[in-house]
């Protein structure tokens, strides 16, 4: 008798392990959104998107509604190279008839492609993953998750520029996170030379990957310990390890430039990393559109508009439309600046 009842007993914890969905995480499988019942946009590119950020919301969520502009903005930014959006609406059946006219009320502060939960969704992607709560948002490429976090952290957008230069690296990305967040944790300390050797010893897995913590070394050495001359030559450090990876460099250049949580930027180490890129990659849209960006910062505004015409006239159909969008942005800042020195 006791011997059928262990075995039963141990039936069902079997059966309920294989019921349980499996773990979700960096590097796992993206889970399936056929359920996702499409509110505005389409799911229909997401399939062939370079990268694509899936991120669950609610419209009585009211960090949730502060994210939404930002991840607005993070995909218009962004479209030409490839990336998808698909916000997912966690609200309840009873609430699902508050979602179109939500979507409808954010207007241009939501453009990106919306859907509501439906069927196991919410299951196969928060409930495996362990997250509890929202805004949450999954960075996938490749058909595998690259990062798992909230919207609003500095780490989404750079989870999102390393996937979209295919720099996500399934092996070596989470051994790195975990040295970035170890040279976090001492920086916050002001243990700044553990916090340093964190970080270099991240980028020495592999240095092209790893450029939020090359960034996170220039922002500990700029803004928190204050030291303009380390951050500069940290920033010519930089440039002899991104020398062969010319749309790296001309990424830590844009970050340099004009990056926000910078106090203050170095337009001429920009420049200089800019123009080491354009040496040998200058014939890439990634690269010019990045010139530009450096360019702008600059004050710039004939050369911007010249290096972005040039990344609009040979990029694809499916680019133009975005890459027309910042030189039409150019060419305004062109013409104000000009009408500004007639008026002198």
């Amino acid at each position: 008798m006791l011997t059928h009842m262990i075995a039963a007993v141990a039936c069902v914890a079997t059966l309920a392990a294989a019921q349980e969905p499996e773990k979700l995480k960096v590097g796992s499988a993206m889970p399936s959104l056929e359920n996702v019942e499409v509110m505005q946009g389409s799911k229909g590119g997401l399939g062939d998107a370079k990268v694509v950020v899936v991120e669950f919301w609610a419209t009585w969520c009211g960090p949730c509604v502060k994210a939404i502009p930002h991840i607005n903005q993070v995909a218009k930014d962004n479209a030409w190279r490839g990336l998808q959006v698909l916000g997912i609406s966690t609200d309840s059946t009873e609430d699902k008839g508050k979602v179109d006219p939500f979507i409808k009320k954010m207007g241009s502060r939501m453009t990106y492609n919306v859907g509501w939960a439906g069927e196991g969704i919410s299951r196969s992607w928060m409930e495996a993953s362990g997250q509890k709560g929202i805004p949450t948002a999954f960075v996938c490429t490749n058909g595998k998750i690259a990062w798992i976090g909230h919207p609003m952290d500095d780490d989404f957008e750079s989870a999102i520029r390393k996937c979209l230069s295919g720099r996500f690296d399934p092996e070596l990305s989470p051994r790195g996170d975990q040295y970035i967040d170890a040279g976090r944790n001492a920086a916050k300390k002001k243990n700044w030379r553990e916090a340093s050797k964190h970080f270099d010893d991240c980028i020495a897995l592999k240095p092209e990957i790893f450029i939020d913590a090359m960034e996170l070394k220039y922002l500990m050495l700029a803004d928190q310990q204050k030291d303009a001359a380390a951050a500069k030559a940290w920033g010519a450090d930089v440039a002899g390890k991104l020398g062969s990876s010319p749309v790296a460099l001309a990424e830590f250049a844009v970050f340099v430039a004009q990056d926000p949580r910078l106090q203050q930027h170095d337009l001429e180490s920009a420049q200089a990393m800019i123009e080491g890129a354009m040496a040998t990659g200058g014939t890439k849209i990634d690269v010019l559109v990045a010139a530009a960006r450096v360019a702008k910062a600059a004050g710039k505004l004939d050369t911007a508009v010249d290096l972005q015409n040039k990344a609009w006239r040979q990029s694809t159909p499916e680019q133009k439309p975005f890459l027309k969008s910042d030189l039409d942005a150019y060419k305004q800042l062109q013409a104000k600046g000009a009408a500004a020195k007639v008026g002198q």
